[in-house]
């Protein structure tokens, strides 16, 4: 069918895309009015119920909407699946932009894996489309089972507090914004029925090699099993996450300010050990990309209480931080 405005929805979904609009507002405190916003769109069943969503918001809030879509080379069906959003967004009237990138070869040349490749490149292809067209923010479709996916896989790695809570719902230095990611998928599923909207499967979702489809598909539904109600205590572990990390950062500015920071002096050895290892985290994270795991954070807090000079801890993306007399130092391996 058609699709509808906002007012003629029926309540049920009238209210399920005002309470997108809800979260956006109060919890991500964000103002979407009058800007223009770029739709990460793959034709899968979550950003195709992002783009209506939008579509059924813009009026309402003067939202200039722009999609994208980016085949990654890696299946067939992808250039169909492109064409297919390229003819969605010309019957909703949203600007369209389509490219294609070689995953498989930027993968290789980088030594990375194929996942991480097609992250790398989407998001740059995204960002040099915000870019182009002026959008304030890049809509992804993220949502609840994403969030709760990642924090499993956070656990796994060894993330530490309070990025243990998940990904975070603004990025505002990537100029990334996730309005569904209190939206549990079923409810996306239901809404794109009701609209009698068509979506694509990507099959290479059902692939046990990735980790994330290990973790979809065998992980989280025993989660589940055990609390149904998984999905609602993740949002407010999400939240208590987010309330603590901007506490942690405040606090850590009072002592690093914005810049760079390449010493953590000795006369900070004295503070609360949750607050030395969120400076050494934060310090280890102006170098550049690299996760500070927690085990290496709370080793190099450990040496730097017992005054061990000379001795050096590794962080992922050739990171190095030694202990000197005058405190900790930080810098690149070379």
């Amino acid at each position: 069918m058609a699709c509808p405005k906002l007012q003629n929805l029926p309540p049920r979904w009238a209210h399920f895309c005002l309470g997108i609009e809800n979260f956006i507002t109060r919890e991500l405190q964000t103002d979407l009015r009058g800007t223009t916003l770029l739709v990460a769109y793959s034709t899968g069943l979550d950003s195709t119920a992002l783009l209506y969503i939008f579509h059924l918001l813009a009026p309402r809030l003067d939202l200039h909407l722009t999609a994208a879509n980016l085949n990654h080379m890696l299946r067939p069906e992808a250039v169909q699946e492109q064409d297919i959003a390229r003819a969605t967004c010309a019957e909703l009237q949203i600007p369209f932009w389509g490219e294609c990138a070689d995953v498989t070869a930027f993968a290789r040349q980088k030594k990375v894996g194929l996942e991480e490749g097609a992250r790398l490149l989407r998001y740059d292809f995204l960002e040099r489309v915000r870019q182009e067209v002026g959008a304030s923010s890049i809509l992804t479709a993220h949502h609840a089972d994403d969030l709760a996916e990642d924090v499993l896989m956070r656990i796994a790695r060894g993330t530490g507090w309070p990025g243990l809570a998940g990904m975070q719902g603004v990025v505002p230095e990537r100029k990334i914004l996730r309005p569904l990611l209190k939206t549990p998928k079923k409810l996306l599923r239901a809404f794109l029925e009701y609209m009698d909207v068509s979506w694509e499967e990507d099959h290479s979702n059902q692939d046990m090699t990735f980790l994330r489809n290990r973790v979809r598909y065998e992980i989280l539904p025993l989660f589940l099993r055990e609390n149904p109600a998984f999905l609602e205590t993740i949002n407010q572990l999400w939240k208590m996450g987010r309330a603590d990390q901007n506490y942690w950062e405040n606090k850590v500015g009072e002592y690093v300010g914005d810049k760079n920071t390449v010493v953590i002096p000795s006369a900070l050895r004295t503070l609360d050990q949750a607050l030395r290892c969120r400076i050494i985290k934060h310090t280890v994270e102006t170098l550049g990309p690299g996760q500070a795991l927690a085990a290496a954070i709370f080793k190099l807090d450990d040496l730097w209480q017992k005054k061990a000079t000379g001795k050096t801890i590794q962080f992922p993306g050739d990171k190095v931080a030694t202990i000197t007399r005058a405190g900790i130092r930080f810098g690149k391996k070379k």
